[in-house]
């Protein structure tokens, strides 16, 4: 009897499972036999349709920016929301996708940037590209409350947006860390305490 043909694969679900298994193990404690397993992609196939190990991970992070950052960078920095609700809504946001309780942890690109911090391996280069769309993002969204008297003539708005950033880092590490959700809002708060905010009850 003759042999049907082999069952097609989405690369897409191939893409989506290889980003999962980076996420939850890193680059180096991924082996491509996990990713034969985690995708039901034999190995011949992953590196015809992805290339090696390092190009899949390439392509599995920008899969993650594209899906889970790039609409909600642009939306920080186009917001129409007043500022301190605007950066509410996206540590909202961040602060559920690092505490997923049947997913992996942490941020994907936070933890490239651990992991390659100290290689020069285009991982590394991808992953400070997207902290810096981050950081513009916010810088655009100060600037524009600035200019529109939300914050004071005298913010120094380089300051403010490397320190908001920031806390998304670290919003990243201690979802990574396991820290409870109570710990990881009290650091949102204090973070967004140096905000103004309309709705706060005075004194």
């Amino acid at each position: 009897m003759p042999r049907g043909r082999p069952r097609k694969i989405d690369p897409e679900i191939v893409l989506e499972k290889a980003m999962t298994l980076f996420w939850e193990k890193g680059y180096d404690g991924t082996s491509m036999s996990d990713l034969v397993q985690a995708t039901n992609m034999a190995k011949p196939g992953i590196y015809a349709t992805f290339g090696d190990k390092e190009q899949l991970y390439l392509k599995a992070l920008a899969h993650y920016f594209e899906c889970a950052g790039k609409e909600l960078f642009h939306e920080l920095a186009h917001s129409e929301q007043p500022l301190y609700e605007a950066v509410k809504t996206f540590y909202e946001v961040i602060m559920h996708g690092v505490q997923q309780p049947d997913g992996p942890r942490g941020c994907l690109v936070l933890n490239t940037l651990v992991e390659f911090a100290h290689k020069a391996k285009a991982p590394n280069e991808i992953g400070k590209d997207i902290n810096d769309l981050r950081t513009t993002a916010f810088a655009t969204r100060l600037a524009r409350a600035k200019a529109e008297g939300e914050l004071k003539a005298d913010t120094d708005i380089e300051s403010l947006t490397h320190f908001l950033s920031g806390q998304t880092l670290a919003i990243g590490v201690m979802g990574r860390s396991g820290d409870s959700a109570k710990a990881i809002q009290g650091l949102v708060d204090v973070a967004l305490s140096v905000l103004p905010n309309a709705n706060a009850k005075k004194p």
